[in-house]
């Protein structure tokens, strides 16, 4: 039989790890909304590390739970009873933060996106000149580039 004490304990630290993760989105979120594109550059370690741990966690979690079932559901409705409701607590708390999580990220490459679509906008016209010296705007088809270089 699991030992579900020691369950409730790793998902205490699991649910505590994704709120690490969710301060980190809501921070990185707001440099990608400033355009704060060095400090971005600069989370990237931080992003990295707490993947990285995010994949050590999961890991520990499909042995922890492994034989309880496929599912945080399972995994509730298989426990003694006792230990129901507060694994059901951690459910709907860890559910929560990774929807967030999901959501901000999202809404990051929404803006990201659009950004680009921006960028490759203003970078697809090129300034050239008639023959006469006067400035005309094309779209920076090949045939304008290689008519134009």
């Amino acid at each position: 039989m699991p030992d579900y004490k020691e369950i409730i304990r790793f998902f205490d630290e699991y649910i505590a790890h994704y709120k690490s993760f969710l301060k980190f989105e809501y921070a990185k979120a707001d440099m990608i909304n400033k355009g704060a594109v060095a400090q971005l550059s600069d989370s990237l370690t931080t992003e990295q590390a707490l993947i990285m741990k995010t994949n050590t966690l999961e890991t520990r979690r499909m042995k922890l739970v492994e034989g309880c079932g496929n599912t945080f559901e399972e995994l509730i409705n298989g426990a003694p009873e006792e230990h129901r409701d507060r694994l059901r607590s951690q459910h709907e708390e860890l559910s929560k933060i990774i929807y967030k999580i999901k959501e901000l990220n999202d809404c990051a490459g929404e803006i990201v996106s659009e950004r680009l679509k921006r960028i490759q906008q203003r970078t697809a016209e090129l300034d050239v000149y008639d023959g006469k010296g006067a400035l005309k705007r094309e779209h920076a088809t090949k045939a304008a580039i290689f008519r134009n270089v």
